[in-house]
C-alpha cells in the first residue's frame, strides 16, 4: 500500500498509538482507561485513521471488535515501528548522556574492598567531568540494566563473564581466590593450601542466584577428584565471612577480601588459581567499536587507577 505526501502527512503517531492500543484490548473503553483518554476521542482518531487510509481496520461488535485482515497486517507493523522508535530514542538519549560525560555503573559492594573508592576519587581527579553515579546490583541484575540501558557498566567478577553475548567484558583487575578460615581452624597456621586438602570440610559459599563464583568454585573442585561439602549459602559478602569467623566453616573468596579487617578470620593461599578478576560488563557500541569513546576512556582509566591502587 503507498500513501501520497498529503494522506502520509495525516496519519499522525498518536493516532496509530491509539489502534494500537484498541488492537490488544479489543475494546474501545478498556483502551481509552489505558490511554487515560474518555472514549469519545479515542474512537475519533481511529474513525479518522480508517477514513485517511480508506479502511476499515476493525469489525465492530456489540461488546468488542476484531481486527479486519488489513486491521492486523496494520497491527503488526505498529510494533515493528514502535520498537524502532524506542530504540532510536534510547540511542538519543544514551549519546546525550554521553555527551555530558554521564556514566552510570552498576556494581557489587565487595569490589570496595579492591580499592575501587580510591580509584574512583583518582578517577574524579583526572576527568573531573565525568559524573559518576553507582547503583549496587547483582551480576544478574547488571547484564538486565545493560540490556535495558538503564546502566553503562557493569562491575563484576570473572566467573560472572561467561555466556553474556551480546555484553562484552573486560578484566580490569586481577586477583585469585583465597581460602577462608576461622582463627581457630586447624588449617589456620598454614601460609599456602591445596584444593584436595578441603574435601572433607564444609563450606559456606555466595548464594548461586548472586554469584556465578560458586560454580566456578564447585568446578574446581571437581577438576580435583570431589565435590565441596556445601553447608550453607548467604547472599552478602559480610555474612560470608561472619559464618567463617564463627565456625569451622571454610569459604573461597577473592584476595582482596584480605584487605579488610575480620576479626577472627585467616587468609591462606591457594596452589591452585582459581580467577576472581574484577571485571566490566558493557554493551558493545558497534561491530567495529568494543565501547562508547567516553565508556572506553572511563575503563581504560579504571583500569590504569585499579593496577595502580596500593594493596593495604
Amino acid at each position: 500500500m503507498s500513501l501520497d505526501s498529503h494522506w502520509r502527512d495525516r496519519v499522525t503517531l498518536k493516532m496509530l498509538r491509539y489502534f494500537h492500543a484498541v488492537a490488544c484490548h479489543g475494546h474501545f473503553s478498556r483502551a481509552a482507561e489505558q490511554l487515560n483518554v474518555s472514549k469519545s476521542p479515542l474512537s475519533a482518531q481511529i474513525k479518522e485513521l480508517e477514513s485517511v487510509l480508506g479502511l476499515a481496520l476493525f469489525e465492530r461488535h456489540t461488546r468488542q471488535v476484531s481486527l479486519t485482515a488489513t486491521g492486523r497486517l496494520l497491527l503488526d507493523e505498529c510494533a515493528l515501528l514502535f520498537d524502532v522508535l524506542e530504540s532510536g530514542l534510547n540511542k538519543v538519549v544514551q549519546a546525550g548522556r554521553m555527551e555530558r560525560n554521564q556514566i552510570r555503573i552498576g556494581l557489587v559492594s565487595s569490589i570496595f574492598w579492591a580499592g575501587f573508592g580510591e580509584v574512583i576519587r583518582q578517577c574524579h581527579r583526572i576527568h573531573p567531568e565525568f559524573e559518576i553515579s553507582f547503583t549496587e546490583l547483582s551480576p544478574e541484575k547488571q547484564k538486565q540494566a545493560l540490556a535495558s540501558k538503564e546502566i553503562d557498566l557493569g562491575l563484576a567478577r570473572f566467573a560472572d563473564t561467561f555466556n553474556i553475548h551480546p555484553l562484552q567484558a573486560e578484566s580490569i583487575y586481577r586477583e585469585p581466590m583465597v581460602l577462608a578460615v576461622s582463627d581457630e581452624h586447624p588449617l589456620r597456621d598454614r601460609k599456602r593450601v591445596s584444593l584436595t586438602e578441603l574435601a572433607g570440610e564444609r563450606f559456606v559459599l555466595m548464594s548461586r542466584a548472586n554469584s556465578a563464583s560458586t560454580d566456578l568454585i564447585i568446578n574446581s573442585c571437581l577438576v580435583e577428584g570431589f565435590y565441596p561439602h556445601l553447608s550453607q549459602e548467604v547472599v552478602e559478602p559480610n555474612t560470608l565471612m561472619a559464618v567463617v569467623a564463627t565456625s569451622q566453616q571454610v569459604a573461597l573468596a577473592p584476595a582482596s577480601y584480605g584487605r579488610q579487617k575480620w576479626p577472627h578470620v585467616r587468609f591462606i593461599r591457594l596452589e591452585q588459581q582459581i580467577p576472581a578478576d574484577l571485571c566490566v560488563l558493557y554493551v558493545p557500541h558497534s561491530a567495529e567499536q568494543s565501547a562508547s569513546p567516553v565508556i572506553r576512556h572511563f575503563i581504560d582509566t579504571m583500569s590504569e587507577q585499579m593496577n595502580l591502587a596500593p594493596d593495604e
